[in-house]
């Protein structure tokens, strides 16, 4: 049997091992809870600038006003 038939026959079958585990292990639970929580307060800005600027380019991830993208939820 020539060696890329060989190894063909090897490869397909791990790489489909794989995809399927990949799937499985979506199915497990895992990470954190992705609610925010309440706002209570917010910071004296010194100009509607500067909240805009926060806003736009820091609260993703420096507030309570978190907006998960969908792969957030997808298992590593």
């Amino acid at each position: 049997m020539p060696e890329k038939k060989k190894k063909r026959r090897f490869v397909k079958p791990v790489l489909l091992g794989l995809l399927v585990l990949a799937a499985v292990i979506q199915l497990v639970p895992y990470g954190r809870d992705h609610s925010n929580p309440p706002v209570t307060g917010e910071p004296q800005w010194d100009s509607a600038t500067t909240r805009d600027l926060a806003k736009r380019t820091c609260y993703d991830c420096h507030s309570n006003e978190t907006d998960w993208p969908w792969y957030s939820n997808v298992a590593p």
